[in-house]
């Protein structure tokens, strides 16, 4: 999962060598041209990015075969370098997502917006349509790398539009404290945890007695009601009562920050959990919470709602970035981190259900999408095994079995409507 560190806007794009792609007899001039027209074009693409100029990112595709010479056309149309042209493309759309991420949660115009959703539509079939003359091959190296481009940058624009009415709706202390209060009075955690397989059940737990007041921050709920609570105990067991009327983290920014920070905490927290299993548990007991609120009549069902679109929608953009920024190849299948396989075993022996589907495991999830980034995955569980098709006949119901005469004897009101019925036929051919 993607972690969310720093870098520099202004360091250089390093682009794979291209030596080990290239065919036998290849002249080196035009290898060392096409190496520094591609880099050129890959920045140049990240500085439209950068300063959101559409129209010349459009153009760059069009333009760029114009730049290359009849030996470095015949180099770039050559299939065996068609992998390190895909390779190429993962680094540049992984240097557009580093910028485009920083945006998640900040107040973006809308003409920014506009042009980075146009984008997001236009950008695979641009790409189709201005490298139709090449070969296929090299537009499906074009291809593969900006359609999971195209689809996370969507991703992360709806985590935009999200954070923007969760933080109306956090930003408000009263709203925050209407939240914590039917959280308390109305919500069992140990009946929520029972959503996820029970490997992870205590650690939920914990987290949600322990992390919830300081994610909502109310500023005032009567000490007499909480204390009362699971979470009123904890707080007095840990020496600190909460403090009424603190209302200096109210700024809807931090309110985020707070809730992202938790997220990103995620994987250590739960070392055992691949991103796939955290995704899926956030939002089932999100989904779970709700259903809970429902029942209850709770009246902060709307806040409680816009903050489970957002969280949702981060938690999966997060996935999704997180493996996408791993990626060199979108034939490959994507390798396994030590965090996501090392306990998968332990994960699998605490599973409360089996309904076909191991819990904490992959075999829930839908194929991935050609349009979206993805998650880091194990190989399906029991792949040796091969079922071998049976044409012998033994197991097959017979027609007997099947419909059995039991279901149509005739009682007497049945054999008259029957004969009603022939009599009727009789005389519409007498017509």
């Amino acid at each position: 999962m993607e972690t969310g560190e720093n870098f520099k806007q202004s360091d250089p794009i390093h682009l794979p060598r291209i030596e080990p792609y290239l065919p036998n007899g290849t002249d080196p001039d035009a290898a060392k041209s096409l190496v520094a027209l591609y880099r050129s074009y890959c920045t140049s693409l990240v500085e439209c990015i950068r300063y959101c100029k559409e129209k010349a990112f459009f153009h760059l595709f069009t333009s760029f075969q114009g730049t290359l010479t009849m030996p470095v056309q015949k180099l770039f149309a050559n299939p065996a370098i068609s992998p390190w042209i895909e390779e190429c493309d993962f680094i540049l759309y992984q240097r557009m997502m580093r910028i485009v991420s920083g945006l998640t949660l900040q107040v973006v115009p809308k003409p920014v917006l506009d042009t980075l959703r146009n984008i997001s539509e236009r950008l695979v079939p641009h790409i189709r349509e201005s490298f139709q003359g090449q070969p296929l091959h090299v537009v499906r190296a074009k291809e593969g790398p900006a359609t999971i481009f195209a689809g996370l940058l969507d991703r992360a624009l709806r985590v935009n539009l999200t954070a923007h009415a969760a933080a109306n709706m956090l930003s408000n202390p009263a709203n925050r404290d209407l939240m914590y209060m039917e959280w308390i009075s109305m919500i069992n955690v140990r009946k929520l945890a029972e959503s996820i397989p029970s490997r992870g059940m205590d650690d939920v737990v914990n987290l949600l007695l322990n992390e919830m007041r300081d994610l909502l921050n109310p500023v005032n709920v009567p000490w007499e009601m909480e204390c009362l609570t699971v979470q009123g105990e904890i707080a007095m067991r840990n020496g600190r009562p909460p403090r009424e009327g603190s209302g200096d983290d109210s700024d809807s920014s931090n309110v985020l920050d707070h809730w992202v920070l938790l997220l990103r905490s995620l994987p250590n927290r739960f070392p055992y959990a691949s991103d796939t299993d955290l995704v899926w548990c956030v939002q089932r007991l999100s989904t779970a919470l709700m259903r809970d609120l429902t029942i209850g009549q709770g009246k902060s069902f709307g806040s409680w709602w816009v903050t489970k679109c957002w969280v949702d929608e981060m938690i999966q953009f997060m996935a999704e970035q997180g493996g996408f920024m791993q990626q060199k190849s979108s034939q490959d299948p994507l390798a396994v981190p030590k965090r996501q396989s090392a306990n998968r075993e332990l994960s699998h022996q605490g599973s409360r259900y089996s309904s076909g589907s191991d819990d904490f495991g992959l075999s829930r999830m839908p194929e991935p999408q050609p349009d979206r980034a993805p998650f880091p995955s194990a190989p399906p569980a029991n792949s040796q095994q091969q079922t071998t098709h049976d044409d012998s006949g033994i197991g097959i119901r017979t027609p007997d079995e099947e419909l059995p005469g039991e279901k149509f004897s005739l009682t007497p009101a049945t054999t008259q409507d029957l004969f009603a019925g022939t009599e009727l036929q009789d005389d519409l051919g007498d017509i």
